[in-house]
């Protein structure tokens, strides 16, 4: 009980101090778990329960071996729900409880006023209990190995969905609200006498009513889908074979569970630099006044493994960019006048006393994500203080390299790593390519090529839920010419002697087997962006 009252005593402090300084967090119930269960709940990204899965097991491996072996280990798990639910590691310090309690108010107030998560449930953790149930449910009818099994399938495709869906109406979605109110029963005319009723709204006619009401929902539903399945492509791949899949019912269950659980992933992911580095940004302004005099070192050492690895880490990467927002609008560094100032020296000592870094940095908590973030907020300024790079794996070498030192490249590969969470964009085209009701889907290629093997296996997994062949385009850089192919490429900083080009490629699996099949630069230009995120210098690829 006493250290129950010591914990309570500290997380009221953390709270008045996250107010103090402007921050609104929602309120936030503090577990507290052993070293075996914070891995659990880690692996089970940060929830008590999720459906079974071998999957989770491996995560939980990585988790204990991580902290047994690296001396890595997570301090705090925090559940976007309302209220939001934090765990602390049993064998937490004071100190280290101080910091975590402060970097989870940070991320209380993120979750609670962040647009990007304005969409996402609440009571998320009575969700994953119900999918979980209802998972073990098929497993005991189905089996386990066969639900295990389509569930491998599934998961290979989570996050092919449509990032924005909570945010926009589709035209879709219209035509399934008139398809809901079709299935209500047809408007009777009122009347004052029940006995009128069978005179007024007589059997015959209202049956007439039905079926003309049922033949317009066929209608509707056969535009829905040529709408969905024809007009311009669409992200969402698994709303797509939930609906239109050759699945059972239990099968489109199980892509429906999946699909809402990534899309409440969606936004963590979406913010993931700007939220931890919002997090530490106030960790480590409040604890110079929450550590003791004697628990400094303790904190700045604690703080230091966890912004270890410079902007490679989200937490350091993010911290900075805050600071810096904070101190240029506190300075006046902003605006038409600054960015016309060439002078360094004159830039260096501007200060127009502007004090506008507090309301900038809530503002953009409020609107901005990691993309517009980083696009907005990375200066040549902070590049330049990093001393950043770029590199890329040169096949001729079997090495990474160092291929540019450029602003605009590092800039370009920091937003690639976020942009679609990260992963290849893949749309799909038509559910009924060439007539035959195969599924066509496009890889929107930006200069950087798929994986050919694992986008093989996807396209398996994708073929036993379509029911029928599924087919990608997509580009891939190949190597055409290499005239010298004994010369020692141990130096790329010399211009390669290979030639390379862009192929169209349609990659096919029938159920049996794939097929690679050239495609023209005519059938490809519609998956060709103009975005090029690949920074290895043109005169090493010909």
């Amino acid at each position: 009980m006493k250290k129950v009252r010591e914990l309570e005593a500290l997380r009221k402090e953390a709270r008045r101090l996250a107010e103090s300084v402007g921050l609104d967090p929602t309120p936030v119930i503090f577990g507290v778990v052993d070293y075996d269960q914070l891995n659990e709940y880690s692996a089970y990204d940060g929830f008590p329960e999720r459906f079974p899965h071998w999957s989770f097991g491996m995560s939980y491996d990585y988790f204990r071996k991580r902290s047994a072996y690296s001396g890595w280990w997570t301090y705090e798990l925090v559940l976007n729900t309302d209220p939001a639910i934090a765990f602390l590691r049993e064998s937490n310090t004071p100190v280290e409880n101080k910091g975590v309690m402060i970097h989870v108010y940070g991320h209380a107030d993120f979750f609670k006023h962040n647009r990007w998560f304005s969409k996402t449930p609440k009571e998320m953790i009575k969700l994953m209990h119900t999918h979980a149930q209802r998972i073990e449910e098929y497993m005991n009818k189905h089996g386990v190995e066969k639900v295990e099994s389509f569930m491998d399938k599934a998961l290979s495709i989570q996050y092919e969905i449509d990032q924005y869906a909570p945010f926009i109406k589709r035209r879709w979605q219209d035509a399934l609200e008139n398809e809901e109110e079709n299935k209500k029963e047809p408007r009777r005319i009122p009347v004052k006498r029940d006995y009128m009723e069978r005179f007024v709204n007589p059997p015959a006619w209202l049956e007439e009513r039905r079926t003309q009401l049922k033949s317009r929902q066929e209608r509707q539903s056969k535009r829905l889908q040529e709408e969905t399945e024809l007009a311009k492509p669409q992200k969402d791949l698994l709303a797509f074979l939930a609906r239109y899949g050759r699945l059972e019912h239990w099968q489109k269950d199980i892509l429906s569970m999946i699909r809402d659980e990534s899309l409440y992933f969606v936004p963590q992911m979406q913010t993931k630099i700007m939220n931890e580095g919002w997090a530490m940004l106030w960790q480590a302004k409040l604890m110079a006044e929450f550590a003791a005099p004697h628990e400094f070192i303790d904190h700045a050492d604690m703080a230091s493994k966890v912004l270890a690895g410079g902007v490679a880490n989200p937490y350091a990467l993010g911290k900075l960019i805050w600071e810096d927002m904070k101190e240029r609008w506190d300075k006046g560094r902003f605006g038409r006048e600054w960015e016309l100032c060439q002078d360094p020296e004159k830039r260096k000592r501007w200060d127009t006393k502007a004090n506008l870094g507090t309301e900038k940095i809530f503002e953009v908590r409020r609107n901005y994500n990691d993309v517009t973030f980083l696009a907005e907020f990375f200066t040549e300024e902070l590049y330049e203080k990093l001393r950043l790079f770029t590199y890329e794996y040169i096949p001729e070498t079997g090495a990474y390299h160092i291929t540019s030192r450029d602003f605009a490249d590092v800039k370009r590969k920091l937003l690639f790593q976020h942009t679609n969470l990260g992963r290849p964009m893949i749309k799909v085209a038509t559910g009924n390519y060439g007539n035959k009701g195969e599924l066509l889907l496009l890889h929107m290629y930006n200069g950087v090529g798929l994986n050919l093997e694992e986008a093989k296996e996807v396209l398996k997994n994708t073929y036993f839920m379509w029911g029928r062949p599924v087919n990608l385009k997509t580009i891939m850089r190949r190597k055409i010419k290499d005239p010298d192919p004994m010369r020692n490429r141990i130096h790329p900083e010399r211009p390669l002697t290979a030639v390379y080009e862009d192929q169209g490629m349609l990659l096919r699996y029938d159920g049996e087997s794939t097929r690679e099949l050239a495609l023209s630069a005519d059938e490809v230009k519609d998956i060709r962006l103009d975005e090029d995120y690949s920074t290895v210098p043109q005169e090493w690829i010909g």
